[in-house]
C-alpha cells in the first residue's frame, strides 16, 4: 500500500501509466477495498488475543450483533455454520479485560473463550 507506483512499476517491468490504470481498474471492480497499516497489538499493551464462539440466547441475535459492532475490543466477528452461530476475534490487555468482555456477552449468548496462542499462519490473500 505504501509503494509508489512507479517503484511498482519497475518491480513489475510495466510503464507508470500502465501500473496506474490498471490500479485504478482493479479500484472500480470492487478487488481492491481499501490499504491497511499492519500494528501489533503488543506495541499497545494488548496482550491478549482470543476468540469467543457464541449461540445468541433466543431473541437476541440483533442485540449480539450490535453488541459485537459497539465492542471496541472486537476487531473481527463472523455468523458462521456448525455448532456456534458467532465467532469474534477480540483483543484485551489482559485477562481480566478478557473476562470482562466475556461477562458483558453471557446475559444475551453462551460464550466460550479460545486464547490464541501462536499464530501459525498470519492473515494473508489467498492464492490468486
Amino acid at each position: 500500500g505504501r509503494m509508489t507506483i512507479k517503484d511498482l512499476a519497475v518491480q513489475i517491468d510495466m510503464s507508470s501509466p500502465s501500473v496506474a490504470a490498471r490500479i485504478l481498474k482493479l479500484k472500480d471492480a470492487g478487488a481492491i477495498r481499501g490499504y491497511s497499516v499492519v500494528v501489533d497489538p503488543l506495541a499497545f499493551g494488548l496482550s491478549i488475543t482470543a476468540n469467543l464462539r457464541m449461540n445468541p440466547i433466543t431473541g437476541e441475535v440483533n442485540r449480539l450483533k450490535q453488541m459485537l459492532k459497539d465492542t471496541p475490543q472486537v476487531v473481527e466477528a463472523t455468523h458462521v455454520s456448525g455448532k456456534v452461530s458467532y465467532v469474534a476475534k477480540v483483543i484485551t490487555r489482559d485477562l481480566d479485560e478478557l473476562d470482562g468482555l466475556i461477562a458483558r456477552f453471557s446475559p444475551f449468548a453462551a460464550t466460550e473463550a479460545e486464547i490464541i496462542l501462536s499464530s501459525t499462519v498470519p492473515r494473508r490473500l489467498p492464492k490468486l
